[in-house]
Parts: structure tokens; sequence; C-alpha cells
């Protein structure tokens, strides 16, 4: 349940939010999916992704719920110009709704639950997103301060098994974390947290991930967390900070596989610099010390780190490989 939404501003959003309410009232869900109003989805570890019987009762109820959510965050509200609503709930649940002008077939909304129970590498090697293993090798990169680099396609759980490995980190160091939208729980008794603001008044950028990681690297951090890179200016301020050999810098990024995440990042940087991509990448497997990549896969509704590579001598070799068929790795 939302048990955040207690304030008066946000009486209607809980109202709205009724139709949907079992879901939040369980602990299992951790995605809501609203394709239109009488099609809802959810999603859980145990049972994947599956429609519900759940209704809202017409899509101008669906579009009342996110002109609420809007209100409720003081975010700038038009049905027409910001047909787009991306948001963080006083809990930090996620939400992602779009409104006709961008969905014809009606009103959509994501709700990212926020997770009750911040989850540690050894959650991780029971729930077998991981192995033992693997366990031992991600706590010795932590421990030494290693750079490392996470990739996956969207929901494969990117977030997830960054905001384990932070728990991994010695509670003697400095972190400082940078986000589009907070969703990391650090349990650390020295962190500052920045989470970049979507958008004004007029709908223009006003505190951009770039800015945030710039501004980070004068605050003496010993560790600093991106939550995701999807731009080119946040990759060249990644690229630098890398460069200027702050040790400890994790991020996520969108891609297939381990490889192709590092291909990504170096022709994202490439968008913001003048140096040859052979000249990125060369620096890039000179200052990354792990590239992990995890998935959803489909056909079980379960997720798994399907490779580990290490960098060694510049170039970007697998540790351990997940085998789908076997549900195991090997080295």
């Amino acid at each position: 349940m939302l048990t955040a939404l207690i304030s008066a501003d946000w009486e209607l959003v809980r109202f709205y939010l009724a139709p949907i309410q079992p879901l939040l009232d369980d602990d299992r869900v951790t995605n809501i999916m609203v394709n239109r109003y009488d099609d809802v989805w959810a999603d859980d570890p145990q049972r994947g992704m599956y429609k519900t019987t759940l209704a809202f009762r017409d899509d101008a109820e669906v579009a009342t719920l996110i002109e609420q959510i809007a209100n409720a965050l003081s975010q700038y509200f038009d049905p027409v110009k910001t047909p787009i609503i991306n948001a963080r709930l006083p809990d930090g649940s996620r939400v992602c709704a779009t409104l006709p002008a961008a969905t014809p077939g009606g009103c959509t909304l994501s709700i990212r639950l926020h997770r009750r129970h911040g989850l540690d590498l050894t959650r991780l090697v029971q729930t077998r997103t991981i192995s033992a293993a693997i366990q031992e090798t991600l706590l010795e990169a932590m421990a030494q301060g290693r750079n490392i680099l996470i990739s996956g396609a969207t929901n494969s759980g990117k977030t997830t098994l960054l905001n384990a490995l932070s728990c991994a980190i010695p509670p003697r160091e400095r972190i400082v974390v940078c986000e589009d939208v907070s969703e990391l729980m650090l349990n650390a008794p020295n962190v500052i947290r920045m989470e970049a603001q979507q958008h004004d008044s007029g709908n223009t950028p006003a505190l951009s991930l770039a800015r945030l990681l710039a501004t980070s690297l004068r605050q003496r951090p010993d560790r600093i967390i991106v939550g995701e890179i999807r731009e080119p200016d946040a990759a060249e301020v990644f690229y630098q900070a890398l460069n200027t050999g702050h040790r400890g810098v994790c991020t996520t990024l969108h891609a297939n596989n381990a490889r192709a995440a590092l291909g990504r990042l170096v022709s994202l940087t490439l968008g913001r610099s003048t140096l040859p991509f052979q000249v990125i990448e060369s620096e890039y497997l000179h200052n990354l010390d792990l590239v992990l990549h995890i998935d959803y896969l489909e056909d079980s509704g379960v997720r798994r780190l399907t490779e580990v590579c290490v960098v060694e001598a510049g170039e970007l070799r697998p540790c351990f490989i997940y085998n789908a068929t076997t549900d195991a790795w090997s080295k």
C-alpha cells in the first residue's frame, strides 16, 4: 500500500486509486500497468506478468487520476502540451502516465512500486538472481572500489542489482547518488542524494543528470552511484569522472548484452566528445572493472544475472555466463 500518501494533497489521488487498491496492498506486486481503463496488468516475481480482473469506470477516471497525481506533485499539467507524465510518489514509487494526445487508444498508467524491503546480495542469491560464487565476486569488487557498469532491458532488475551492490559499500565511505528519479534505498551514514528535475512550468529541463554528476565530483565522494545514463551529456560527464581517477563508480544502462552496453556507452559519450570512438572505448576499457548484464526471462518470469564480465588488459572477458537450459552459471 502507498502508505506515504497521507497528506491532504493526496486525498483525491487515494480516492481515484481505489480501483487498483488490491494490487497496491499486495506486497508481492512490483509493477501495475493500466493499458486502458479496462485492461489492467500486474507483475510479481512469482507469477510474472498477468492480466487482472480489475478495471476503472472509464477513460475519464484514469485521466482524472493522472491529473490529480500531477497536481499533488506540483507538476505542470496540460493534456495537449504535456501528454506524458513522469513522476515519483512520496514513497519512492515511480509513475509514468500518458494521455490520449500521446496514446490515442486511451490513457495509460504504469506504476513501479517502491519495494517495502530492500534486497542485498544475499537475498539475490536466495531468489537465484545470482549464484553464491557471483556474490563472492561482487562483494570483493565492492570492497575494492571497482568501477561497475550494469546493463539490461527495461524491468530487467538493473536498479535492484545496483541497490543490492550499494549495500556492500563499507559504512566509512562517503557516497553521492545521482538519479533521474530517486529509487535507490541506501542505508548508509554518509550519503548525499541528488535528483534531476524533470521540467519546469515551461516543460524544459531544469536540472539535468549531467549537472548533478558534475556537482558530485566536487563533493569529495568515495563512491559515485548514477541511477541510469540515458543522454550524451550524462555519459560525457561519467567518462570524465572515470578519467580523473574516481573509483567505486557504478551506473546502469539499457542494452541487450554486456558488450553492447560498452558500445552504447561509448556511442553516447561520442555525442558530446570530439575524440574518436576507438579512443573513448579504450579509455572505458582501462577504467571500468566489471560489466554486469541482467535479464528478465519471459518464459519463466524470473530475473537472472546472465553475464559477469571483467575487464583485463583492455579486453572484456566473460567470467560467469548463465545457461537458461540448466538454470545455472558456468565460468
